[in-house]
């Protein structure tokens, strides 16, 4: 049988939105770091702009006490380094969508969208508390039924028209843009069919990645699957 190359998807939460709950958590991430390590990914890529690749393995070579309480560093690092990698990948490309295109799409939902906000309202993101473990609050990002509610809201930002404009269909078709990108990125970094890649990447990046590396044909693994 043919090989295929694999890719362990991870869906994160950024570490800087749960700074403070975090700091209580040193050891939980290390047993995250350990139930990916047991994937033994061949490269780990995450989600920081490939055009400064070299910045990003200098910030390798530190020691881990002086890693911020950042996802990249906290798990990325530490599981590369657990693995006995030598580099680790960047395969970020931020793309064209603007801050204040955001913006207004977040605006126009609000004042003039009443199904769209409906939509958003009834999806539950998941987050990080001091109550539940952090392998288990990973477990629920990366739930496929969560996976599937986030794509329809997603999509459903298809019909936000402000002034005449469709800005909905602007800001999914440069989100597309970035997820291609951040798949070709990925494509250029493997060497050998057999390649097992662990991307550690932004949750809301999951449903659309899912698909797009299943339609190329490689394997996703979910490690978070019972």
């Amino acid at each position: 049988m043919e090989s295929v190359p694999e890719i362990v998807l991870v869906g994160t939460y950024h570490f800087v939105q749960h700074e403070e709950t975090l700091t209580n958590k040193e050891m939980e991430i290390l047993n995250l770091v350990d139930l990916l390590a047991e994937l033994k990914p061949s490269k780990v890529a995450v989600e920081w702009e490939k055009s400064v690749q070299k910045d990003l393995n200098v910030d390798y070579t530190k020691n881990p006490e002086e890693y911020s309480m950042n996802e990249i560093e906290q798990i990325g690092f530490r599981l590369a380094s657990q693995l006995n990698h030598k580099e680790i990948f960047a395969i970020n490309w931020s793309g064209h969508l603007t801050q204040e295109e955001m913006i207004l799409l977040n605006q126009s939902i609000q004042t003039d969208h009443p199904a769209v906000l409906r939509v958003i309202e009834n999806y539950s993101t998941p987050s990080i508390s001091s109550g539940v473990s952090l392998i288990e609050a990973y477990r629920k990002l990366n739930n496929k039924e969560k996976n599937a509610e986030l794509e329809k809201m997603y999509l459903s930002f298809l019909s936000v028209v402000h002034n005449g404009q469709n800005i909905g269909h602007t800001f999914l078709s440069k989100w597309v843009e970035r997820e291609l990108m951040i798949v070709k990125n990925v494509f250029d970094i493997v060497e050998k069919p057999e390649e097992r890649v662990l991307l550690l990447v932004g949750g809301d990046h999951l449903w659309m990645l899912t698909k797009l590396f299943e339609g190329k044909g490689w394997k996703v693994i979910n490690p978070f699957e019972s």
